[in-house]
This record gives C-alpha cells, sequence and structure tokens, in this order.
C-alpha cells in the first residue's frame, strides 16, 4: 500500500497553502486501505497484466471515491470524529467538508479517465450512482426499522456493490476472462457484505476507542442495522427491545444487553461468516497462487477484525 499512500500524496498536492491543509487532512484520516488492496490483487489475474501505473491510478481512485463517501457521510450523520480524530467537517467547516469531497471525486475520475479504459470510468461511476441511491433511501427511513430484506439491499448498494467493483475494476484493468472478472466480483460481493455486517456488529461491541466513534452510535443517529432488526422479530425480546430503543442514546447499555440475550449478535456474527464462505467458494474458481491466497488472508482479516 506504499505506492498507493504515495500516488495519493502526489495527486493530492496541491500548491495553494489553504487547500493543501485541508488536502493534507484528508490523506492524515486515511484507513485500511481495503479497497485499493484488491483492486491490485484483481488486477494480478489478467491474461496480460495492467500496466503497473495504471493499475496503481485505478486503486488510487477508488480508494478516493471512497474517501469522499466518508467525508460526505460525516456532514449527513453529523459526525465529530472520524477514525479516532475529528472528522473533516469538524476540523475545518461542512462547507469545506463539502468542497472536499467534491475534490477528491474530481481528481479520482481524473485519474481513472486517464487510463484511456471508458469501461473503468463506467464502473467507477457506477459505484457512486449505486451508493448514492442506497444512501438517499437510508436517510429517507432514518428513525425507521426497515425489514431485514431491506437492510441486505442497503448494505448491498452500500458496501457490497463498492468492493465488488473494486474485484472487477482490477480484473478489467488487466483484461482477464470475463469468468475470472465474475468470479473476483463475486467474491468482492460477499466480502462486502460481511465486511458490513461485521461493522454493524462492531457497533455493540467494539472497543470506542479502536473502533473511533461512541458505541451504539447508529442508533442514536436513528438508523437500524441487522442486530437490532434481528432482535426486534424475536418474539420474547420485542417489547422490552422496543422500549429501551425508545429511550435513544441513554439506553445503548441495555439494548446491548437484550441484544446479546436474544442471540441477535451471534446470529450476526453467523451470516457474515455464511458470506465469508461464499467468498471463499468464489476464490475457487481462479488459479491458485500467492495472490489467490492473498485475497483469502482478506477474507480472513474480515471476519476477526475488531474495529
Amino acid at each position: 500500500m506504499a505506492a498507493v499512500d504515495r500516488r495519493l500524496k502526489e495527486v493530492l498536492e496541491q500548491h495553494n497553502p489553504v487547500v493543501r491543509e485541508v488536502s493534507d487532512y484528508l490523506q492524515e484520516a486515511s484507513g485500511k486501505r481495503l479497497r485499493p488492496a484488491l483492486v491490485l490483487l484483481a488486477g494480478q489475474f489478467g491474461q496480460a497484466p495492467a500496466v503497473a501505473s495504471d493499475l496503481l491510478d485505478v486503486a488510487s481512485g477508488v480508494e478516493m471515491i471512497h474517501m469522499a463517501t466518508l467525508v460526505h457521510d460525516d456532514i449527513i450523520d453529523e459526525a465529530d470524529m472520524r477514525r479516532g480524530i475529528p472528522a473533516v467537517r469538524s476540523k475545518f467547516s461542512n462547507p469545506v467538508a463539502v468542497l472536499a469531497g467534491d475534490f477528491l471525486f474530481a481528481r479520482a475520475f481524473q485519474l481513472l479517465s486517464a487510463t484511456g479504459r471508458p469501461e473503468i470510468v463506467n464502473l467507477a461511476a457506477d459505484v457512486v450512482y449505486v451508493m448514492s441511491t442506497g444512501e438517499i433511501s437510508q436517510h429517507l427511513d432514518q428513525g425507521k426499522i426497515a425489514s431485514e430484506a431491506a437492510y441486505w439491499r442497503r448494505i448491498e448498494a452500500k458496501t457490497g456493490h463498492f468492493l465488488e467493483a473494486c474485484c472487477r475494476l482490477g480484473a478489467v484493468a488487466s483484461r482477464a476472462p470475463q469468468s475470472v472478472q465474475d468470479a473476483l466480483g463475486r467474491y468482492g460481493h460477499h466480502i462486502g457484505l460481511a465486511y458490513q455486517v461485521i461493522d454493524d456488529l462492531l457497533d455493540w461491541t467494539a472497543d470506542p476507542e479502536r473502533l473511533g466513534k461512541a458505541v451504539g452510535e447508529d442508533i442514536a443517529a436513528g438508523i437500524y442495522t441487522l442486530p437490532v432488526i434481528h432482535g426486534l422479530e424475536t418474539p420474547e425480546f420485542r417489547a422490552p427491545l422496543k422500549a429501551a430503543l425508545e429511550q435513544g442514546a441513554e439506553s445503548v447499555d441495555a439494548v446491548r444487553e437484550l441484544l446479546v440475550e436474544s442471540g441477535a449478535l451471534a446470529y450476526c456474527q453467523r451470516r457474515a461468516g455464511e458470506h465469508l464462505q461464499a467468498a471463499r467458494e468464489a476464490l475457487a474458481e481462479v488459479s491458485s497462487g500467492p495472490e489467490r491466497q492473498a485475497l483469502e488472508d482478506v477474507a480472513e482479516f474480515i471476519g476477526v477484525r475488531d474495529h
């Protein structure tokens, strides 16, 4: 990931000292680099290896798209912290955060278009389109408790589709056969769903300092994820859980206890494990070697991560 970090620094470098301050801060708040890692790994399965600079630009481009969505998410959610440091909106202002996100989107698509591959640009644009429609739906439903089926549709748009696209982008960039693109796409889709379920699980189980946000933050924002949805579908826990939820942020500890007792947290862990297994099965369709092992290791990491 060092090459991605260097490329991001080059692309986000600004001569204007005020803009440079924002740009430097965006890089400081960077995360795990999962999405560019998937692009780079999937790019090793092609019939003709992708031009190294093109693959690096695609990987850097998807990371900037991810960074942009997080900056905008924090504005929408009125979040003060991101990964243990003040969110861009807190460090600067909401208007600066809006423009910083737009800046990241623009630079990302400049990089992607420079590959001269319209199919790569189209795939990336589709990511932004699907995520945006998913986020619109989520915020229109804020405060409502969705069905489990609706939850799965939401996280497919939010995370499943993005990680699937990262794998497809690497495969397309290296001109992998369609069957390999599809297998890697299925792998990315399933690890994306598992990643999001575990993310929602960690909202209840993680150390707040390692997670970078308060435990139970979703219910305080009126966002109900799989642990709560499944808990409410358990008849004997529906009434006490609903009563605790009505008390809002003050009842986080009581809600968490009910989610443990109802088996909702264990259910989420099991469902995430099912998707990780489906991801591993998809990898069986691509050639074995260190690249496939690395993708298997990514699935393993997602299953055990604690923040």
